[in-house]
């Protein structure tokens, strides 16, 4: 072999690394990177790159230096969240090309088994200690190859089942071993997949475990921002691009640097875009090139109509011939609207605000002067008062990223909503002879930060939360802000500003959910949340017809078999014996309008599926429509084009299908029985349509205005098997689950939550129509029923979110604001 085919390996590894850049375009608008800048670095790295004595060894050299150098030249334009993802697909792609990994593999790990529903239905029992989704998982994994035909056995076996159920309890299941012979026959991705099915919640630990393994601590390390590194990589023709994201302020960096390299002052020129600021960027520019000074412009995601405009200046810049000293920088939120071009040739750089409450805290406080922190008449209360709050920004910034469970609508907080508050702070204390609690609770929580706040639940929790920091009991030097006293208000003798933060940098490196309010199971949804977030961009990128091997069924015949599938379950449509008039009861209103609607759903998916599969079969032309549902199909999403007609739900498609004819079944029930003894709420599209029509009914017959009704909940002691009687008044419900604690049946209340247990089902529930004058809800949590897990919705002219469906006054000794800090609520349905 000559040398030259010997350096194939190396165009190999450049090709892995570039496919893999090019995708990242997919995840955010602003990952646009072009052939010509990858050559550019690719040379160089060869340039520079250590030249041993041995062929062999320069190979090796400059296949690891490109895998770095690409790493981290590519990550300081990245976000954080993307950076795992970047160093998987690069460790993935390799194995792929590499044979290490098949595609049957890979498919199973973005998509899941292939089973279909007569191979699910001949499974084996299922083990006690697993759940269904976990053994269908499993058995589908047993396809991937002969070597795992005896993997259900395995978690049947006494002694292999003891190590299967350490990897389901231990917190770092990574560190268990698999049970022989998988221990030692598996490769490192099917090992990865075994853990993925058992503990998917820790998937983006293991993918860390996955990628130290196979490319080198360095690989899951973030690179440190370094805008000096960025600068000495760039030209007089290079824009460097600061991608922005919420909270986060890079121009003092670029002040520093500029202030080190000589271009501050005057040859240092700042312009925030926005209207009418073109002409005068255009200027800024000319000059800078001309007189070698850096231009930056600011905001540019605020000059949408202009960005054309930049990007002719950019293809000119050649002709302008600018002086090597001049830097363009410009700082820009994601934005389709920014010129590829410009991104392309530009060099990219991410500053993300700190994460975790200590480096919270310690960011507000670096920004806090001496002369800021002792210029008050009253030092002792401003400086604990001053902690509480810097706290509270810390904990309601923190707290987002506990999802729905956290804030049901995740809102971009400011530094500046601190310095207002730390500004009303000072002056109340010094205007006012007392501190003005009341007052500083209303301006903080409703009015600076609530300010930004559009959600009425979100403003109970707001208020709720402040609470705890903006109290009298919070000057006392043993006051805590968690129950495990973990976090506690500086004593009076540790109040100088050093010794606060100081006192800041004790603080554990990882946050306990309970100081945010909520539960440890929190814990849980968090990392839930991220490994959603993490799948779902990883089938952004994934082409939608791969195949593997010639014995694997194709996509088009996965396809077309799933669609058999779903109009084999669907049942005829739904008809009503009774005819709708005058004389009809609400109920029945209600219901012909929910059978109006599942009968339209049904049939657009008939049609759907039909013309689906006639596309498949080269019988049509396969529409954009189609195209979309045949992709939803192979990434087991329910299709956009039955969304848009049906009702909320986050369910993949195969339970979908599987609780819409369950939805249908019950329509069918309450058709045939006419008054059913409980009503599944969660069946219908509008289940506040229902209860309208439940208070209507009980308005009528006792002639109340129906503006004067409420419903009385109470919790029943049996389940929907176990309803005897139709009440009186007002119906039973039942479908709801509750997250964020359980319902304690022995004591008929609220309780906190059992370990891992992040759901559970209510009893069945009488809503009692009651007059507003009769009810008293003392000693109840007002909890807001939602359609689904996600919380947010759409604001309707009803104030309320889309999603809400109504408050349940439950049972408690507990105080509501308690509940409302643990971000308890009901759901009518989960999520798988």
């Amino acid at each position: 072999m000559c040398i030259r085919d010997r350096y194939r390996v190396v165009a190999k590894r450049g090709s892995d690394l570039y496919f893999v850049i090019a995708d990242l375009a997919l995840i955010d608008p602003m990952y646009q990177y072009s052939l010509e800048y990858f050559i550019k670095l690719f040379k160089r790295r060869l340039e520079v790159s250590d030249h041993p004595d041995s062929t062999a060894r320069r190979i090796d050299t400059i296949i690891a230096d490109i895998t770095e150098a690409f790493y981290v030249n590519i990550c300081r334009g990245l976000f954080e969240k993307d950076k795992v993802i970047y160093s998987f697909l690069i460790a993935v792609k390799i194995m792929l090309n590499n044979g290490l990994i098949s595609l049957k593999e890979w498919n199973f790990y973005i998509r899941g088994p292939t089973l279909d529903k007569k191979e699910i239905e001949h499974l084996p029992p299922c083990p006690s200690y697993l759940s269904e989704k976990m053994w269908i998982d499993i058995n589908g994994f047993m396809k991937l190859g002969p070597e795992f035909a005896t993997l259900a056995k395995s978690f049947e076996s006494t002694g292999d089942s003891l190590i299967w159920r350490e990897i389901l309890d231990n917190p770092n299941p990574w560190e268990v071993e698999l049970p022989p012979p998988f221990k030692n026959d598996a490769t490192e991705f099917q090992k990865l997949l075994l853990y993925k099915i058992l503990r998917e919640e820790r998937l983006i630990m293991l993918n860390k475990m996955f990628i130290r393994t196979y490319l080198g601590d360095k690989f899951i390390e973030s690179p440190p921002f370094d805008l000096k590194a960025a600068y000495g990589d760039s030209a007089a023709t290079t824009p460097i691009i600061f991608v922005l994201s919420p909270g986060a302020d890079p121009i003092p960096y670029l002040y520093n640097l500029a202030k080190e390299k000589g271009m501050d002052g005057p040859r240092l020129k700042m312009l925030s875009l926005g209207q009418g600021q073109g002409e005068k960027a255009e200027e800024a520019i000319r000059t800078g090139r001309r007189n070698g000074d850096w231009v930056c412009l600011q905001n540019c995601h605020l000059a949408a109509t202009w960005m054309s405009d930049l990007e002719k200046i950019q293809e000119q810049q050649i002709e302008a011939d600018p002086s090597p000293e001049y830097r363009l920088w410009l700082t820009s939120m994601p934005t389709t609207r920014f010129p590829v071009p410009v991104l392309q040739s530009g060099i990219k750089l991410t500053n993300e605000p700190p994460k975790g409450l200590k480096a919270n805290l310690l960011r507000t406080y670096q920004d806090v002067s001496e002369d800021q922190y002792e210029n008050c008449l009253k030092p002792f209360e401003y400086k604990k008062l001053l902690f509480s709050l810097a706290f509270f920004h810390a904990v309601i910034l923190e707290r987002r990223k506990f999802g729905a469970i956290g804030w049901n609508i995740p809102y971009e907080w400011m530094n500046s909503d601190f310095v207002t508050s730390q500004a009303q702070v000072k002056m109340y204390l010094e205007e006012q002879p007392e501190v003005p609690y009341v007052a500083l609770n209303v301006l903080v929580s409703e009015i600076n930060y609530g300010g930004r706040v559009t959600d009425d639940k979100d403003v109970r929790l707001i208020k709720g939360i402040l609470e705890k920091y903006f109290n009298p009991e919070v000057l006392s030097d043993n006051y805590a802000f968690s129950g495990n006293k973990t976090y506690v208000s500086p004593p009076k003798h540790a109040l100088l500003l050093q010794d606060v933060k100081n006192y800041i940098s004790s603080f554990p490196l990882d946050d306990d959910p309970e100081v945010f309010g909520l539960h440890s199971n929190a814990n849980i949804t968090f990392q839930q949340k991220n490994v959603s977030e993490f799948m779902d961009t990883l089938l952004i990128i994934q082409p939608k017809a791969s195949g593997g091997s010639s014995d694997e069924v194709s996509p088009d015949d996965l396809v077309f078999a799933l669609a058999d599938e779903i109009k084999r379950k669907l049942p005829d449509s739904l008809i009503t014996k009774t005819k709708i008039d005058k004389n009809s009861s609400s109920l029945q209103v209600f219901r012909a309008q929910e059978v109006s609607r599942f009968n339209a759903l049904a049939g657009l998916m008939r049609k759907s599926l039909d013309e689906l599969q006639k596309a498949i079969r080269g019988l049509v032309v396969m529409s954009s429509d189609l195209e979309k549902m045949y992709n939803s199909f192979i990434d087991k999403k329910v299709p956009i084009l039955w969304e848009n007609v049906a009702y909320p739900s986050l369910k993949p498609l195969g339970s979908w299908v599987d609780d819409l004819v369950m939805r249908l079944e019950f329509m069918r029930e309450w058709i045939e029985l006419e008054v059913p003894k409980s009503y599944w709420i969660s069946a219908f599209f509008f289940p506040q349509g229902f209860l309208t029509a439940s208070l209507q009914m009980y308005a009528r017959k006792t002639l109340t205005p129906i503006d004067t009704l409420v419903f009385r909940t109470e919790v029943k002691h049996f389940h929907k098997n176990n309803v005897e009687v139709v009440p009186d008044d007002g119906v039973n419900i039942h479908g709801i689950f509750v997250q964020g604690c359980k319902w304690d049946e022995s004591r008929g209340q609220l309780g906190e939550s059992d370990k891992g247990a992040l759901f559970v089902e209510m009893p069945v529930i009488w809503l009692q129509p009651v007059t507003i004058d009769n009810y008293n809800d003392a000693g109840h949590y007002k909890c807001p029923l939602y359609k689904t897990s996600r919380r947010a919705g759409t604001l309707s002219t009803t104030g309320h979110s889309t999603n809400f469906v109504l408050y349940l006054d439950l049972k408690s000794e507990e105080s509501p604001t308690h509940w409302v800090r643990r971000g308890v609520a009901l759901l009518c349905q989960l999520d798988d």
